[in-house]
């Protein structure tokens, strides 16, 4: 079983071949991963999951910005609610899965924004049917769909979902 503790510099190396090795398998992140160090470092909050000594997955807060979808698709709903921040960058090694691992990391997140008086928001494509599933089964509120927008020219379906009220 996975414990969850907070990512440090140390840790992006072994995050960066786990992301490498969920998008050859999913197309996770859509946009590749880019510049791994602003990747990494635009994190407000991160932890990692760990299985006997190795790294396994990953997941990130953000603090709430207006051109991030899921924010301004919440505050366009929701203008009072201003409290809120962002869990992304949520991925586990492919050989990981289905073993309780996002939810814990998810949990991790989640318990970190209650302290704190905040509710989350996040986007899962359409084409993450698993992340999808995953959140619904969590009781995350979905809150709209919506098409993202990517790179150049590109675009895809993506429903949008809420923590719960705090």
């Amino acid at each position: 079983m996975a414990t969850i503790r907070p990512r440090t510099d140390p840790d992006i190396a072994a995050c960066l071949e786990i992301l490498n090795a969920v998008y050859k398998t999913s197309g996770y992140p859509v946009g590749g991963v880019g510049d791994p160090a602003l990747y990494f470092t635009s994190d407000d909050d991160a932890w990692v999951a760990e299985t006997d000594g190795t790294i396994t997955g990953h997941i990130a807060l953000s603090n709430a910005r207006t051109e991030n979808v899921a924010v301004a698709l919440w505050w366009q709903q929701h203008p009072e609610d201003i409290q809120v921040r962002v869990l992304g960058r949520l991925f586990v090694h492919p050989n990981s899965r289905k073993n309780g691992t996002a939810s814990k990391l998810i949990d991790t997140a989640v318990e970190e924004a209650r302290r704190r008086g905040q509710r989350l928001l996040m986007f899962a494509l359409i084409k993450d049917q698993d992340a999808i599933r995953l959140y619904r089964k969590l009781g995350w509120q979905h809150y709209g769909t919506t098409v993202f927008k990517w790179g150049q020219g590109n675009e895809m379906a993506a429903e949008y979902f809420a923590s719960h009220a705090l």
